[in-house]
């Protein structure tokens, strides 16, 4: 038996900007129906730049993008008053509903947080708790009205709210991440400097285990790793990324991940938040300020996914040079899956694949394999953790029609818990070989 043995002349990893080759081509020769090849393929960060659940993304209420900076999600804070009217009441038509249909229609996944009190902003507490819940005045962060968390009327409506929302949208994939929100100023869950005013670990693992139960698919985060979240599928968002995330103040993001024991959670749950304001407009400049603490170096401590950055698409980024190092910084958040090798023998298609990023695609994923007559077939993968090794997937391809130069057999990525119209783009470079990447 002859079998032709196909060997790419281009192998490894490129730089981002580095142009692919195409990989040398022979007619196979063919004989009792097998081939057998094996192509090495090359790593292309930059097609995964719109890829879904990872990168700088924007608040569409703040207002309209004057950049076009690549993005798969944005980001809405909404009042608790707009998505529930009464006890057991819920607005979800009209409070939630139309962000939903409008991200989507910009191929966009929502972010959301909802919250009660934002300073500087009215109270987002529902109208029929208003007589019944006591709001205390403060003038710090702009001033507004903090609840009384407490309150028995309160604590009922939140619960009952946390409940009903997870039997409305768990699974929903228009819905990227839910940070839970709810308490403390912005929803951020501290009310510093009146920390007395917030609830305590009892009621906080409340909150965090309404929400667990009632979210069983869609991922959730939370500000900090209090009460019993460490334990939970709950992730993390980090609120002033790259200003306290990383050094040796125990009240900082990552120290704080640490002395819980949180510092591993990015391995099942994503970390994501907002490049802190003060920090958006200046730290991927050439000589940006050097109290910004280092981006790299923050994305390596916490695994980040995903990150508010309203300034990367406001039209706060003043150079070429400045917009090409906040793409750059954008795509080394998340994952980066890599088919790194292909060899069929056999009738078996062994596939390496290789997260190059920070963090894992969290949601079920799926490779599909695809031949000249659209036999498609299928394997769910594992979540890839950055820095491990896997066996290789393998497809018994027999039911296939063989590949050739002119019809090669064509890998791809899906998932049920992304928008119909977004995609999923292997960080790997579409070679001119027998077997290719969507």
């Amino acid at each position: 038996m002859v079998f032709l043995f196909l060997t790419p002349l281009f192998a490894g990893c490129l730089a981002p900007d580095e142009k692919v080759q195409s990989t040398q081509q022979q007619d196979p020769i063919v004989l009792e129906g097998k081939i057998e090849f094996e192509v090495n393929f090359n790593f292309d960060l930059h097609r995964t730049a719109e890829n879904p659940l990872r990168g700088f993304y924007t608040n569409y209420d703040w207002g309209e993008p004057v950049y076009d900076f690549p993005a798969s999600l944005e980001f809405a804070y909404i009042p608790l008053s707009e998505l529930m009217s009464g006890p057991s009441n819920f607005t979800f038509d009209t409070g939630l509903e139309p962000r939903l249909i409008a991200a989507e229609e910009r191929a966009h996944q929502l972010i959301l947080r909802p919250y009660i009190d934002y300073p500087n902003k009215a109270s987002g507490l529902p109208a029929f708790l208003e007589d019944q819940v006591e709001m205390r005045s403060y003038s710090d962060h702009g001033g507004g009205l903090s609840p009384d968390y407490n309150n028995s009327q309160l604590r009922a409506a939140l619960s009952s709210f946390i409940q009903a929302f997870g039997q409305a949208y768990d699974g929903d994939n228009r819905i990227a991440v839910i940070q839970l929100g709810l308490l403390g100023f912005w929803g951020e869950w501290h009310t510093w400097p009146h920390s007395e005013w917030f609830p305590g670990d009892e009621y906080l693992t409340e909150i965090l285990d309404t929400y667990d139960q009632s979210f069983n698919q869609t991922l959730l985060q939370v500000r900090y790793p209090v009460a019993n979240s460490p334990d939970l599928k709950i992730g993390f968002h980090d609120d002033s990324f790259a200003h306290s995330t990383i050094g040796d103040v125990e009240w900082h993001f990552h120290p704080r991940l640490v002395t819980s024991g949180a510092d591993e959670h990015w391995k099942n749950s994503p970390v994501g938040g907002e490049l802190r304001p003060e920090v958006q407009q200046s730290i991927f400049e050439a000589n940006s300020n050097p109290q910004h603490q280092n981006f790299s170096q923050c994305v390596e401590a916490t695994h980040a996914s995903m990150l508010l950055n309203y300034a990367a698409f406001s039209g706060g980024l003043n150079s070429t040079n400045e917009i090409q190092n906040a793409e750059n910084a954008a795509l080394s958040l998340g994952y980066a899956l890599h088919v790194a090798h292909a060899n069929l023998s056999d009738n078996q298609l062994h596939l390496t694949i290789e997260n190059r990023g920070t963090a894992p695609f969290y949601y079920p994923l799926s490779v599909h394999l695809t031949d000249s007559e659209n036999i498609t077939l299928t394997l769910e993968l594992p979540i890839y953790i950055t820095g491990q090794s896997y066996s290789p997937i393998i497809f018994d391809v027999s039911s296939l029609q063989l590949p050739s130069n002119e019809s090669a057999w064509i890998l791809s990525l899906d998932s049920e818990y992304i928008l119909p119209n977004q995609e999923i783009l292997f960080a790997t470079a579409p070679e001119d070989a027998l077997i290719q990447v969507k």
